[in-house]
């Protein structure tokens, strides 16, 4: 295996991994990552969010989102509402419990990813951040 081989299959397993332990961390808060993600975008912005733009921000298709947000409204994390100006829109806020709840899963997710990069030196963890921006920034030219 070459190192662009070695490379793509350890990014594959690490983000894989990342997951996984995300969600064991998550798993008694009954959120799963991509759930979270949703949870933690929506309290962390300023303005209600269209599902449209939730799907953008987290990488995800359209269609992947509707059962995410649905899940979540089911669990009283989040809920929907219509704007005055536009019928057509649903907009997305966090509720007063989804906004406990992210209060209180933040320090989790925090204080696991501080132990998982606790050993890595501060400048292979700013080496490492440069590739995968570039990764990330070729592959959206794609």
């Amino acid at each position: 295996m070459d190192s662009q081989q070695r490379f793509s299959r350890l990014l594959q397993l690490t983000a894989h991994a990342w997951r996984l332990a995300i969600d064991r961390q998550l798993k008694e808060s009954g959120l799963s990552m991509n759930s979270w993600l949703a949870v933690a975008t929506l309290a962390s912005t300023s303005e209600p969010m269209t599902q449209r733009a939730l799907a953008q921000v987290l990488g995800l298709e359209e269609a992947s989102v509707v059962p995410l947000v649905d899940r979540l409204v089911a669990q009283r994390l989040v809920k929907r509402s219509q704007p005055e100006q536009d019928r057509r829109k649903r907009l997305l806020l966090v509720t007063s419990q989804g906004n406990a709840l992210f209060s209180k899963v933040s320090i989790e997710v925090d204080g696991l990813r501080s132990r998982l990069l606790a050993d890595i030196d501060g400048d292979e963890l700013a080496v490492a951040q440069r590739v995968l921006q570039q990764l990330l920034d070729k592959t959206g030219t794609l």
